[in-house]
């Protein structure tokens, strides 16, 4: 019974966190007006069920001998599931892009610290380390690749430039799309691995992409910034390189923060003008609270389910 719960779980929480995160990749596609938002969804649902499939299975290190010395028994992987799915709600309801990962993380060491298991602190240390890099390294990238193309639209007739953005837009979608499915989806099918849970979170993933992204596709696509394909291409190929790497590495990092990150670097180059400034401090201010929140949430039904 409690596998068929977890498994349930599973499900419903790579369901919510495709709907909020696939904002990443469906949010910039979206943005640029390059398609609709029913095509973008279902093309980005496609990659990150891909990714799951393919990659998810690499996050496994993250947990057991990663964050935590010894594994998560089922139980309570059951308690890092349920408080997940109660922040996730929240957050995407109000239409919030957030990290999942930063829920995940703080929801396990929630546990661990209650349950009196080791934790690892350097581990601990180069989740938080990546976190930092992963939108500066975004935006850094992201900086440097919109500047080549300023400067390459230049020499290049208008009619190829749009054809180069409409295609390499759908590759650099797909990309971010898979990364999201390699590695946050791949964290929570890790918690209790098997071909079961990755198939199921897979699936369940393609399913919020495309039933219930629309909120946050649109605060990443439009409110941070107008892209244009110049600036989202950017966005996109910079977040996901960067998630990639960190996915090699068995670190779980935000893609919508490394995508995110890309475009804030593309609005820099022409200016700070160029961002809306009270959006941006939102989702800081939820970045930073959302793993003490997931921390503190856990821990306390840890001790309410103890009473």
């Amino acid at each position: 019974m409690l596998e068929l719960i977890y498994l349930i779980l599973v499900a419903l929480v790579s369901f919510i966190i495709a709907a909020n995160n696939s904002a990443g990749s469906m949010g910039t596609l979206y943005g640029s007006r390059i398609t609709s938002y029913y095509k973008s969804a279902l093309f980005s649902g496609l990659f990150i069920m891909m990714g799951t499939f393919l990659e998810g299975w690499k996050m496994s290190g993250t947990i057991s001998g990663g964050l935590i010395v010894n594994s998560l028994t089922l139980q309570l992987s059951l308690l890092v599931l349920f408080s997940t799915i109660i922040l996730l709600l929240i957050f995407t309801l109000f239409g919030i892009p957030l990290s999942a990962s930063q829920i995940l993380v703080g929801s396990i060491l929630g546990v661990a610290v209650y349950f009196a298991i080791r934790v690892n602190d350097i581990f601990v240390a180069w989740v938080i380390g990546a976190w930092i890099l992963n939108l500066i390294v975004s935006m850094g990238l992201a900086i440097l690749v919109y500047s080549l193309l300023v400067i390459l639209s230049r020499k290049r007739r208008i009619f190829l430039l749009s054809k180069f953005y409409t295609i390499s837009l759908f590759v650099s979608s797909g990309f971010i799309a898979y990364t999201l499915g390699a590695n946050t989806i791949g964290l929570i099918a890790s918690l209790n691995l098997s071909i079961y849970s990755i198939a199921i979170a897979g699936v369940s993933a393609f399913l919020g992409a495309v039933l219930f992204g629309r909120k946050t596709v649109t605060t990443v696509g439009k409110k941070i910034i107008n892209l244009d394909p110049a600036r989202a291409f950017s966005a996109q190929i910079s977040g996901s390189v960067v998630v990639e790497m960190f996915t090699q590495m068995h670190l779980p990092v935000s893609i919508t923060q490394a995508i995110i990150g890309g475009v804030i670097g593309t609005g820099l180059v022409k200016g700070k003008s160029e961002l809306n400034l009270k959006t941006l401090k939102n989702l800081a201010v939820s970045w930073a609270f959302v793993p003490l929140i997931s921390f503190a949430l856990t821990y306390v039904m840890a001790v309410f389910l103890q009473l």
